[in-house]
């Protein structure tokens, strides 16, 4: 089986996607689909388009006739290595996409242009990318929050990736990242990383404590849309109710999950499977 970096989904189809290509995904079995990038690392259907990121095109979207089309990346070469979407981009159009080495990429027009917002960004690695969720009608001041994982940290920005602020300087690369659903009350934020443990912020992410027990290497975080979390060391997937306290579960370790309204879905290195 494939190995596999990444998982989106929309209407009933799922994507993964890894280093042997693209594949749609039927109760775990996986069908080849051709696909432009000659190393792909990420993939995201916005409800219209499936955008494939990598090295070779940076980022390329599908066409009506089927096809592939370059996206334009405002002089960027590097590899787009993670895609995300603002939770409100069926409306404006927002998506952001993170290199390995050119920073971050800022689109308002569903992926077709892309811009450079580094404003403030002082590590151009950035290897993950966790938007909060749409704040509460009414609030006050206005955000759109969305955080960054890079080389050397966690940054945060509260006008949807326009500019940044380290928010944490972290050991180890900033490998995942996921947001609390209930985030606008409880301000529940975790980071992964590689070797250097998993990381807790419960003040919306303006400040990051280690957290004690959790595995030292986090290749993959989701916050539960029910509530809990579920983390994937490089031996099991662990689970927990509070992101405190982690329990180990008899399954083999993840790199990618994807919440469906069926249930969890991992990816990693033997391809695509249910997390109960």
């Amino acid at each position: 089986m494939p190995v596999i970096l990444a998982l989106t989904q929309a209407h009933d189809a799922i994507w993964a996607l890894g280093p042997e290509g693209l594949f749609t995904v039927d109760r775990g079995n996986l069908t080849a689909v051709p696909q432009p990038d000659a190393q792909p690392a990420c993939c995201y259907h916005d409800g219209e388009r499936l955008f494939v990121g990598g090295a070779t095109y940076g980022l390329a979207y599908t066409t009506p006739d089927g096809g592939w089309q370059a996206s334009w990346l405002d002089g960027v070469t590097a590899p787009v290595v993670c895609l995300a979407a603002d939770p409100d981009h069926q409306h404006n159009g927002v998506l952001l996409a993170g290199t390995a080495g050119g920073g971050v990429l800022r689109s308002v027009n569903h992926g077709r242009h892309w811009s450079v917002c580094n404003f403030g960004l002082f590590d151009f690695e950035v290897l993950s990318l966790a938007w909060a969720p749409v704040q509460p009608a009414g609030a006050w001041p206005p955000v759109q929050v969305v955080f960054a994982g890079a080389l050397g940290g966690v940054y945060r920005s509260p006008n949807g990736g326009r500019g940044w602020k380290q928010v944490a300087t972290m050991p180890a690369p900033v490998l995942t990242l996921a947001v609390a659903p209930d985030f606008h009350a409880g301000g529940a934020v975790l980071a992964g990383t590689e070797g250097g443990g998993l990381w807790r912020s419960d003040d919306g992410g303006y400040s990051f404590a280690p957290v004690a027990g959790a595995p030292e290497v986090v290749n993959a975080l989701l916050a539960l849309p029910g509530g809990g979390w579920l983390l994937s060391d490089a031996e099991r997937i662990w689970r927990s109710a509070d992101g405190h306290a982690w329990t180990p579960l008899d399954l083999p370790p993840a790199l990618t999950f994807l919440a469906t309204e069926r249930g969890v879905l991992a990816g990693g290195m033997d391809g695509v499977f249910g997390v109960a």
